[in-house]
């Protein structure tokens, strides 16, 4: 004789359905949306360091004193990176204007002789940063950028021409 068939018992859990159809709690934002969110918060980061902290030179940054003191060794180059319409107001004496907005400025930059002293500066010491990374790209040891830019050079009382 057979033994009788016995109804598997299922287990029941809360809300009445069997455990075996339990299904994990998942939230409902998935996997790609935080992935996309992480991304989004890096990039944000890198930005606000950037944009607002300036570029970072990979030259010396100096203050007013010391670029005025390198300014007077014979092989040093004073550039002004500012517009053409920032270099007609006041500016340090003897400085060569290359617009680092400008489209070809790192052709410009190329024409330069590797060998010099270049001690560069703008308003506020934000695009002569990017404009010493453009010469370091292109091989160029020997930079200085001005900290703070003309405004700084000329609230330290150094002397501007027009």
């Amino acid at each position: 004789m057979a033994a009788p068939k016995r109804d598997k018992q299922v287990k029941r859990v809360e809300g009445g359905k069997p455990a075996g159809f339990l299904k994990p709690r998942t939230s409902p934002v998935s996997n790609k949306v935080l992935l996309i969110l992480a991304v989004c918060v890096i990039l944000l980061l890198i930005g606000w360091k950037f944009f607002f902290n300036g570029a970072r030179s990979t030259a010396v940054d100096v203050d007013p004193v010391k670029f005025e003191e390198l300014s007077k060794q014979p092989e040093a180059f004073v550039l002004d990176v500012r517009s053409g319409f920032e270099f007609g107001s006041d500016k340090i004496a003897g400085a060569k204007n290359i617009s680092f907005t400008s489209k070809n400025f790192k052709q410009e930059a190329e024409k330069l002789d590797k060998d010099k002293t270049y001690l560069i500066y703008c308003a506020t010491g934000s695009r002569s940063a990017g404009a010493v990374s453009v010469l370091k790209a292109l091989g160029f040891t020997k930079i200085y950028n001005l900290k703070g830019g003309i405004d700084n050079w000329k609230d330290a009382g150094k002397p501007v021409v027009r």
